[in-house]
């Protein structure tokens, strides 16, 4: 009975865990591109996929006419394993997509920025739903221990080798010990039981804390210089609509560009374009990652569990920029319970972690009381002061007279000329 035991973990496991390393990357892969709808119900539909079906094809693939018939794999252990595989990788493959789906397009943006490669990204995206990542591992496990048409027919239920569970059940139940099969079919019940509570206590396991120590001091440098771009024109247009048309756009190293507009004028729209996220706009000519492009979202998210977590993946010993932040006492603080304030705080926290050359701020202090707005103003002009490009979206008229250097002002896409009537309402200036 051990024996049987022990096969059928290991070929349930096994193949649960093969299946897991293929179909969790491609589950993100095509949450990543959207649509595929079409793929997707191909996928959900093989979710019913009769596990005899599998049995014949991987059996003609092993047999002595098959393509892999060098292999001498047919009735053995990894013959099974491969069976299931095939079996489960579907209920893998779509759970796992429907649960990274959850992300959205603001972690995606945030994530292209930090310009990681494909293993990290990953796991920082597994880390953002990987409960439900878990779920998809659960299913596919529950339905691996539980199949018998496919084990049977490749493995053939050799005693000592290829049986597992399911297979004597059925093996006892011919020969009419009803009792050996009962018994054996509660020891499975009991094997799929613990493996689910193992699988929910991870589901349960709270989130690592960063440190939460940070170094006393700012570092040396908060950000890289650059010289500079010019678009001759910027046109953004979405579902036959024109929403951003500009022309002869400038930004600066060393300078603040404050971009100001009423809601719907396009500056969010404007700030996305310089920053290289929008596939109609070729953004500043920086590399992802290190030296490119930081940036604050008008809705900033958290790619982390915590503020020093957010930090250490970008630069483990740029810890330092929480605490003139005044996010030096919340730096092992949970994710769930920081207010939108200091996830602003920590999104600039982030974003100059990258030492960037270019530094996208849109309504980067909304949620902050003036102490705070200040404390972040000062970082950013430092910022702007040691040459970076600084592109600052807001509807706060103080700070607009504070930080920039230039202006743009837009309405309905296109900008507008400061002594136009149109301009003296934005900057609080009525013509009388």
């Amino acid at each position: 009975m051990a024996s049987i035991v022990a096969t059928t973990l290991l070929t349930s496991g096994s193949a649960t865990l093969l299946a897991s390393l293929i179909g969790i990357p491609i589950g993100a892969k095509c949450a990543r591109r959207g649509g595929l709808h079409g793929l997707r119900v191909v996928v959900r539909t093989l979710y019913g996929l009769p596990p005899v079906v599998v049995g014949v094809l991987v059996y003609l693939m092993l047999s002595n006419r098959g393509p892999l018939s060098e292999l001498d794999l047919l009735f053995t252990v990894p013959a099974m394993i491969l069976a299931q595989t095939l079996l489960v990788l579907p209920l893998i493959w779509g759970g796992t997509w429907s649960a990274f789906d959850a992300i959205t397009e603001g972690h995606r943006e945030a994530l292209d920025l930090l310009g990681l490669d494909a293993r990290n990204r990953l796991r920082i995206e597994v880390g953002l739903v990987w409960r439900g990542v878990l779920n998809g591992v659960a299913l596919g496990f529950g339905r691996a221990i539980a199949e018998v048409g496919s084990v049977l027919m490749v493995g053939g239920n050799i005693a000592g080798q290829t049986r597992v569970l399911t297979t004597s059940i059925v093996l006892e139940t011919s020969r009419g010990d009803l009792a050996a099969a009962v018994t054996q079919g509660g020891l499975l019940l009991l094997l799929a039981l613990a493996a689910m509570f193992l699988i929910e206590g991870l589901r349960m396991v709270r989130p690592r804390s960063g440190t939460s120590s940070t170094p006393p001091q700012l570092p040396a440098a908060v950000a890289s210089g650059h010289e500079g771009h010019r678009w001759p024109r910027i046109t953004v247009t979405r579902d036959g609509v024109t929403v951003l048309d500009l022309e002869d756009v400038v930004v600066r190293g060393g300078e603040i560009l404050v971009v100001m507009g009423a809601s719907g004028a396009g500056k969010s729209t404007l700030l996305r374009a310089i920053a290289g996220l929008l596939p109609d706009v070729e953004g500043v000519p920086v590399q992802r990652g290190q030296g490119g492009v930081g940036r604050v979202a008008q809705h900033p998210v958290m790619l982390t569990s915590n503020p020093a977590a957010e930090v250490e993946l970008v630069h483990p010993e740029r810890l330092g920029l929480l605490k003139p932040l005044g996010l030096d006492g919340v730096g092992g603080r949970s994710a769930g319970v920081l207010s939108g304030g200091e996830r602003q705080r920590v999104s600039l926290a982030r974003a100059l972690a990258l030492t960037p050359s270019v530094l996208i701020l849109d309504e980067f202090t909304s949620g902050l009381d003036l102490k705070a707005t200040l404390a972040a103003e000062g970082v950013v002009r430092r910022a702007a002061d040691e040459g970076a490009v600084v592109v600052l979206a807001t509807h706060n008229l103080a700070q607009a007279r504070r930080m920039g250097d230039r202006r743009m002002l837009l309405a309905a896409g296109r900008e507008v000329d400061e002594g136009s009537e149109t301009a003296a309402l934005m900057l609080g200036e009525p013509q009388g």
